[in-house]
């Protein structure tokens, strides 16, 4: 996915178009207050922003990323912050967090029901007892219904001398007992295109919730916004918060 490797590091200015920054680390941080959680180990952390922006804060933060080129930047960029090339499915931390997000759809790579089983048993196993995790997935019934969208504009975006315009469409490839999109970008960076293509699996709340089941994990809220808005079944995403259960 060239978004990860050819266009790493333009990737924060391109994504923060479609992202409200302050909305996500306040929300964040009212929550890592309210269950005192000091330390926080980022999956899927790119290059780096949330690290860097709560590690001034006061918090202990770890980013991992599989990308190694997102990784290289991040490390370039925000040389006083610790980060690691790593596969959520596989990362096996040293020691347990208090807390662990996967923001940004990270979670939503995960294609495979054997790949999601595999990273939330690694995420019980990487979380104290008691730990909070925050996963941001897509929403399974939207996209379900509108099945296809041609590609078009969505943003424009300028970073130093290079101004880039991000086209978008997508079209359903799965939807029996899993949903899979496959989203098609184009990216124009000043005269040159670039084409990208990235499958993504969304999910249900219900589906969710019966994957969980077989896990130490309990769902304390879902939200469909950093504004704490309560989920509804029409919202693009669901912001999960979980709690690891006592054993």
């Amino acid at each position: 996915m060239k978004l990860y490797s050819e266009l790493a590091e333009y990737y924060f200015d391109i994504e923060k178009n479609a992202r409200k920054f302050d909305l996500e680390t306040q929300f964040l941080d009212r929550l890592f207050r309210k269950h005192r959680i000091r330390n926080v180990l980022d999956l899927g952390c790119g290059t780096g922003e949330h690290v860097t922006h709560f590690q001034g804060l006061g918090y202990k933060l770890r980013g991992i990323d599989s990308s190694a080129r997102m990784i290289e930047v991040a490390k370039k960029r925000y040389s006083h912050c610790r980060f690691e090339v790593g596969s959520m499915q596989t990362y096996k931390s040293q020691e347990q967090w208090d807390g662990i997000i996967s923001l940004f759809g990270s979670f939503n790579y995960l294609l495979t029901n054997e790949e999601v089983e595999s990273t939330l048993k690694q995420l019980e196993s990487n979380l104290k007892p008691a730990g909070i995790a925050v996963l941001e997935v897509w929403n399974a019934e939207p996209l379900r219904k509108i099945k296809r969208k041609a590609i078009t504009p969505v943003s424009q975006t300028k970073t130093r001398n290079t101004v880039i315009q991000r086209n978008r469409g997508f079209r359903l490839v799965r939807a029996d007992q899993s949903t899979v999109v496959e989203v098609n970008y184009i990216y124009n960076l000043n005269s040159k295109e670039v084409k990208d293509k990235h499958l993504m699996r969304a999910y249900f709340l219900t589906e969710f919730q019966r994957i969980l089941s077989k896990h130490r994990m309990e769902i304390l809220n879902v939200y469909s916004n950093y504004n704490e808005v309560k989920f509804r079944s029409n919202a693009g995403r669901m912001i999960l918060v979980l709690k690891k259960k006592s054993a």
